[in-house]
């Protein structure tokens, strides 16, 4: 379900990077936070850290339970309805369908703030369609 975080060079892609990015500031506002994530920082991969704080800011952003799942874990496997959770107790199939939103708004699935983010996406859509010429009659 998630999109490739590298580009063709091997680099993170510039979307992900700005995602993670802004995920590690946002997650050391946190109280205490942000000496976890030196500490992390110290023998942990740059990336791997900022997949984490995205972690820890999409279950604040979305007050998700300790037992659900945020979109940055979502695959494509957790679109189908599990059988065996039919309330979606543990939140796969509502944050597979929230990284879907997220990967189709061409945003990451890392993103802090995912609701934020794509209702930005949306403002920002609906101002260039507003830009754009309409056909005269």
């Amino acid at each position: 379900m998630t999109s490739t975080l590298t580009n063709d060079d091997g680099e993170l892609h510039p979307v992900y990077q700005d995602a993670l990015t802004r995920a590690v500031e946002m997650a050391r506002r946190e109280p205490g936070r942000g000496e976890q994530l030196d500490h992390m920082l110290e023998r942990d991969p740059w990336e791997q850290v900022a997949r984490f704080a995205a972690y820890c800011c999409q279950c604040d952003n979305l007050h998700l339970g300790p037992h659900q799942s945020p979109p940055c874990w979502a695959t494509k496997a957790d679109l189908v309805a599990d059988p065996d959770d039919p309330e979606d107790i543990y939140g796969r199939r509502a944050a597979a369908v929230l990284c879907k939103r997220l990967l189709e708004a061409g945003l990451s699935a890392h993103e802090p703030d995912p609701i934020a983010a794509l209702e930005r996406a949306k403002r920002t859509k609906e101002a260039d369609d507003a830009k754009q010429p309409r056909p005269e009659l």
